[in-house]
């Protein structure tokens, strides 16, 4: 081992371990003690060297130095360490953000002189450190990009230290002598593919400034409170089906927080489009224009959960908490109040005993019955017939379980909802009679917002328009997940102006992908007040992201004619055949639901001279 320096840390690629010194507080010597683990060391090991070639604390992109990492990993790496070439990029960022960081449960090194030890309803040992400890450690692990866009630093300055005093050791040599020297040796061992690119002619990579999601480059101008976005946890367990409670949970943690007032909070909708990415939480602030960003990872084994759950600053990566939650499963709910009262700690939110009640409720207290509405809920937004009658079996097994349970009335409320479109089991009318006595039942319950949300939907149906706006308005001021069926009900009442106006604040809440439902109605309702050219704009947003989606087409074929472009009319009226060749005016007319019988009539009309039937 050189002893020229005492450096704050080095990396032994001798013995492949990490000697970590801070400021006196923190002395550590983890081992990379396989050869899976080793490889990872050796990633380390090239982004400092590289760093230490810029001169500067700065992220590396990957991609310049795939081969070298094809290299690394076939001859340190081995075959526990073996993936495919074109998967290795996105292997080592998922290992760089959620396991490299994980000092606790360190599955990728040994800590030396600790042991682990069973923790506090852990799922497996745990080592035992410091909040101090494991921050000091995560904080090291910066990341941004996907996919083939990797790029990685080792956030040195994090812990106070700099590249002078961060060495990489190998024989007797220091720094990039040593690193040359180990790349050499791994090539003589003859391990390399031939005709791998040469250690000497690895391409030195451009000075990539080290991004941050700073104000004056938001998408969005942050607002006025705290803002923050949920993105989807990450289902790790054994069994990918799990994904239901994955997303059940983000969307419990992002309805509890979007119900507070004192913040702002992204939809599920456009949250959800992060899903199964790798994802750099800075450009996610950007997109989103939200200062906070929350990720997170949940795994179950037989009738416990882990749920890890990080609150990271995107204008400046600062990791602003990390926790880990091992639980039994009956302490779900338990688990997600946790994470979300941590978040609003950190975020400075104090709560008013009015907003605990509202924060707290679910609508379900028995953890079977909520899991069979998770898979409900998921199965019920798939919009099909098969789907939604697995839906209601799962929704009356929930009542089964728990009689006063008034999130299961609300499902049941929501299957009628759909079923009165995708194909009714007696009749329409029984249908909307049927939903809205669930509905009903809910709200009687305990006044549950997604009630008066479906509640709102069944109106419209039953063209009950002044109620159908009611409830719409009393569930948007409850949730703000419920203002897209608000500006529904306003837009069939006739109201677009004011229709307008709430689904501008849903666009706020969905940057990314805002719900199809909104798209289409606001799109109408500039149609419906002569602002033809926002329309057709507003149309084209979203058959962009939904090249199938009918009404899009039926709407912009209408707003075409209204225009007078009947070309172009003529030819959207072709699109909409082609995805939808049972189209006929006659039961567009049937399905149209106004107040005010002309905004039907005028829509049939422009149809009808486009050419459709």
């Amino acid at each position: 081992m050189v002893q020229s320096s005492r450096p704050s840390i080095q990396i032994d690629l001798n013995e492949f371990k990490l000697h970590l010194h801070v400021k006196s507080r923190i002395q550590l010597t983890l081992h990379f003690d396989s050869p899976s683990r080793s490889f990872y060391l050796c990633v380390i090991a090239l982004v400092v060297h590289e760093m230490k070639k810029l001169g500067k604390i700065k992220s590396i992109p990957l991609q310049e130095h795939l081969d070298l990492l094809v290299l690394l990993n076939e001859s340190i790496g081995g075959s526990a360490g073996s993936s495919e070439k074109e998967n290795l990029l996105h292997r080592i960022y998922r290992k760089w953000k959620d396991a490299l960081p994980n000092m606790e449960e360190a599955p990728l090194f040994k800590v030396l002189g600790k042991k682990k030890k069973e923790g506090d309803g852990a799922i497996g040992k745990i080592y035992s450190f410091t909040d101090a400890e494991k921050d000091a450690w995560a904080n090291l692990f910066e990341y941004m990009g996907s996919n083939q866009n990797v790029r990685l630093k080792f956030a040195i300055d994090k812990i106070g230290g700099s590249l002078n005093e961060t060495s990489i050791i190998f024989g007797d040599s220091l720094n990039g002598d040593a690193w040359d020297q180990f790349i050499s040796s791994l090539k003589k061992d003859g391990q390399e593919e031939s005709g791998a690119l040469d250690a000497t002619s690895v391409p030195e990579p451009p000075a990539v400034p080290f991004m941050v999601a700073s104000v004056d480059r938001m998408k969005y101008p942050l607002t006025d409170r705290p803002s923050i976005v949920v993105l989807p946890f990450v289902n790790i367990s054994e069994d990918p089906k799990r994904d239901f409670f994955s997303d059940g949970l983000t969307e419990e943690i992002t309805n509890a927080l979007s119900r507070l007032p004192q913040i702002f909070v992204i939809a599920r909708n456009s949250a959800f489009t992060y899903k199964g990415k790798a994802v750099d939480v800075k450009q996610v602030g950007r997109e989103m224009g939200v200062q906070y960003v929350v990720e997170g990872s949940v795994r179950t084994e037989g009738n416990r959960i882990r749920v890890t759950a990080q609150l990271v600053d995107s204008t400046t990566g600062r990791h602003v908490f990390s926790e880990r939650y091992d639980r039994e499963l009956k302490d779900i709910f338990a688990t997600q109040d946790d994470i979300a009262i941590k978040i609003l700690t950190a975020l400075r939110v104090a709560l008013k005993d009015e907003e605990l009640a509202h924060f707290h409720a679910r609508g379900v207290s028995n953890v079977e019955a909520y899991f069979k509405l998770l898979e409900a809920r998921e199965l019920a937004e798939r919009v099909n017939k098969e789907s939604n009658d697995r839906a209601r079996r799962l929704a009356e097994e929930a009542l089964a379980l728990e009689p006063a349970s008034s999130a299961a009335y609300a499902m049941l409320a929501y299957v009628h909802f759909w079923d009165y479109w995708l194909g009714p089991p007696k009749s329409p009318e029984d249908s909307i009679q049927q939903g809205i006595a669930m509905a009903q039942k809910a709200i009687a319950l305990d006044n549950n917002p997604r009630a008066h949300n479906f509640l709102a939907m069944l109106y419209v149906n039953k063209g009950d328009y002044d109620k159908a706006v009611e409830e719409g308005e009393l569930a948007a001021s409850m949730d703000p997940a419920a203002l897209t069926s608000y500006g529904s009900t306003l837009n069939h009442a006739g109201r677009h102006a004011e229709a307008i106006a709430v689904f501008k604040k849903v666009l706020r809440l969905n940057p990314v992908k805002p719900p199809s439902m909104c798209l289409a109605n606001l799109g109408r309702s500039y149609r419906m007040i002569g602002k033809y050219e926002e329309s057709v704009r507003i149309y084209k947003r979203l058959l962009q992201d939904q090249p199938n989606h009918w009404p899009g087409h039926t709407g912009l074929t209408a707003t075409y004619s209204m225009m007078g472009r009947m070309e172009e009319a003529r030819a959207q009226a072709a699109e909409v055949l082609r995805v939808y060749p049972k189209f006929s005016l006659e039961r567009e007319a049937k399905t149209l639901r106004f107040k005010n019988p002309d905004d039907g009539a005028a829509t049939i009309e422009a149809l009808r001279k486009a050419g459709l039937k």
